[in-house]
């Protein structure tokens, strides 16, 4: 069962490039073209549309922005 095949993006136009299907473009590590901003899950490139790759990619998304912000931080 599916849930819909249209992508709830359309509030993030002109914030965050996106698919010509309305999915967030995300890298290897789940990082959007806003540095600093990560996304997971269906709405996303990826290329199979499953819950169980959704949440590894939650998990890759939560590690990148945990890299993000170490390699960004400022010195005390």
């Amino acid at each position: 069962m599916q849930i819909g095949l249209v992508m709830n993006s359309e509030w993030l136009k002109g914030t965050l490039e996106l698919s010509r299907h309305g999915e967030i473009v995300v890298d290897n590590r789940c990082q959007t073209s806003l540095p600093g901003v990560f996304a997971a899950g269906d709405v996303t490139t990826v290329p199979f549309k499953q819950i169980i790759i959704a949440t590894g990619d939650g998990a890759k998304a939560a590690l990148g922005a945990f890299d993000h912000l170490i390699r960004s931080s400022v010195p005390a």
